[in-house]
């Protein structure tokens, strides 16, 4: 097999490109990016397996020439809501398989739209399969799982991260400066309009409102929500649902401070941009702090919630990761998308078309799998899956 990984010198590029060259059945694993020089030092580290390329995405000969030399493509490169489509029908025209990190709703919409034309040229291709969404659209059928009856599916995670995920969220090119694709895309998403399930249908609502969950084990705790695409995927396999959203958890305080600049973007005063970098400083100003609340240390950090119904009675359940994959933000992102490479070697059944992770995966090996990724044994249980529900009287 020969993987194409675009924007494989970027902080999540390198991870997936890291993880391809391990697997034994994968031949070549071509580093490309629009910074050819950081693109040659990350293959050199990577041995004799990797390549690199310097390649503009927006160039579409070039593109054309890259993806047809190569079976899989996986792709980092953001944000999602300007590139996604784009390299996507590019890999569709070729006829090469693909998996994402696309964590923005709107192109997610468009991509799956596009199934039609993949299994016609019979690609399989899979979007958003990092940890959210990815990870957490898995946790989400093993939550709803639980119950007979699921109304409300929340995914849901921490904005508390480590220094590594600081270094992820700031730029990995050499000489660049400020904040990295990923937090623009969270800027956009905690600005405008995000898409949620509300009474059974698609509403256009603003981000950043706050509603309190009954955590099973744990008791009330606080949420906030914000843009992504499990709100609008996870409907289409998760029948009767009447509401879906993702949310974040965290200090209450932090989210006072997204709210201010949120609506200073909102009103025009600030860019998108310039709100990302401000929200970088303020994590560097915090570095070195203790990083999770200890209202939240008692819970998983990525998780999904469900409420609904079990054994005719009111209940929630509620399926968390206890660990993580090591490398902060960047590890929990791609080593889930580079997972999807032995998924494609051994072919999905020969399925084609667009998906979600939860319409093409089996959480439970996809789950098992990544254990095995994952730092940090838990006392008496090497498990990563908790899963927890509590009934309540009607």
């Amino acid at each position: 097999m020969k993987v194409l990984v675009l924007g494989g010198a970027g902080g999540m590029g390198q991870v997936a490109s890291r993880e391809a060259v391990q697997y034994p059945f994968v031949d070549l694993v071509t580093v490309a990016d629009l910074d050819g020089r950081h693109a040659r030092s990350v293959a050199h580290a990577l041995g004799p397996k990797a390549v690199s390329l310097r390649l503009d995405v927006n160039d579409r000969s070039a593109m054309k020439t890259a993806i047809a030399s190569h079976d899989v493509v996986l792709n980092t490169v953001g944000p999602f809501y300007v590139l996604g489509v784009p390299v996507l029908e590019q890999v569709i025209e070729v006829g090469r398989h693909y998996a994402d990190i696309c964590d923005d709703w709107e192109p997610t919409l468009t991509m799956l739209a596009l199934s039609r034309r993949a299994q016609e040229n019979g690609v399989t291709a899979i979007i958003g399969l990092g940890a959210s969404p990815g990870v957490t659209n898995l946790l989400a059928l093993k939550a709803a799982g639980a119950l007979d009856e699921v109304d409300t599916l929340v995914t849901c995670w921490s904005i508390e991260g480590s220094d590594e995920d600081l270094e992820a969220l700031e730029s990995q090119r050499p000489h660049a400066t400020g904040a990295s694709a990923a937090v623009v895309h969270w800027v956009q998403q905690l600005t405008g309009s995000i898409r949620v399930l509300v009474d059974g249908k698609f509403e256009d609502v603003k981000p950043l409102a706050s509603a309190s969950i009954h955590y099973p084990g744990l008791g009330p705790l606080a949420v906030w929500s914000v843009g992504h695409p499990e709100a609008v995927t996870l409907p289409r396999s998760v029948p009767h649902l009447r509401q879906c959203y993702n949310a974040m958890i965290g200090p209450a305080e932090a989210f006072e401070g997204l709210r201010l600049i949120a609506s200073l973007v909102d009103a025009g005063a600030i860019t998108v941009r310039q709100a990302a970098d401000e929200i970088v400083k303020e994590m560097r100003r915090k570095r070195g702090l203790p990083k999770r609340d200890p209202r939240h240390a008692a819970g998983p950090s990525l998780f999904a919630w469900a409420s609904g119904l079990r054994n005719g009675k009111k209940a929630v359940a509620a399926a968390g990761g206890r660990r993580m994959p090591p490398g902060g933000m960047a590890g929990a992102t791609s080593i889930p998308l580079a997972l999807s490479l032995p998924l494609f070697q051994q072919g999905f059944g020969r399925r084609f078309g667009v998906f979600s992770p939860e319409e093409i995966i089996d959480p439970d090996a996809f789950i098992n799998t990544l254990a095995l990724q994952c730092a940090g044994p838990i006392a008496g249980d090497h498990g990563l899956l908790s899963l927890c529900e509590e009934e309540f009287t009607v």
